[in-house]
């Protein structure tokens, strides 16, 4: 059972609300016991509307620009973390700027994760990915206001993990 999973008490059926209920009551833990303040932290009446993982003010869960290191040190963090039956790698490759990580599972590719710029237009990777059934996920790692929170990756790596 992944992190995600302990912390919604192992349901298949997560509604947002659950979700961001626990996101925000993990945050609240989290203010309450660090000594760091090196980030803006925020509490849920603090926060502007906003979506899951998105906002003006960037939110006290764990996400990529609160981690020790850099966010591809973070992604490989929560990868390997919250999906410890999977091998993982990563790589970048050639003549790119974007960082790819691969999910395989019994030897098998199920699922690529390509973390890349905001200003970026390619389409080569998720349409190879298409071609071959496997399924796709894309991060930006440079979108303003855009934080890439634990909770968020793991939701959508998982998503995506399930088909």
């Amino acid at each position: 059972m992944g992190l995600f999973s302990k912390l919604l008490g192992g349901t298949k059926d997560i509604s947002l609300e659950k979700v961001l209920k626990t996101v925000t009551e993990a945050a609240d833990k989290l203010s309450q016991n660090s000594g760091d303040n090196s980030f803006s932290e925020t509490s849920a009446e603090d926060v502007p509307a906003s979506g899951f993982s998105w906002g003006e003010k960037m939110p006290a869960e764990e996400n990529q620009y609160n981690f020790r290191g850099n966010y591809v040190k973070y992604f490989n963090h929560v990868f390997t973390e919250d999906f410890p039956g999977y091998d993982i790698s990563y790589e970048q490759p050639p003549k790119s700027s974007s960082t790819v990580f691969t999910f395989r599972q019994a030897g098998r590719r199920v699922l690529v994760v390509e973390l890349m710029s905001e200003n970026s237009e390619s389409q080569r990777l998720r349409n190879q990915c298409a071609d071959e059934g496997i399924p796709y996920l894309r991060f930006y790692y440079n979108h303003p206001g855009w934080w890439n929170t634990r909770a968020y990756v793991d939701h959508r790596t998982r998503s995506a993990l399930m088909g």
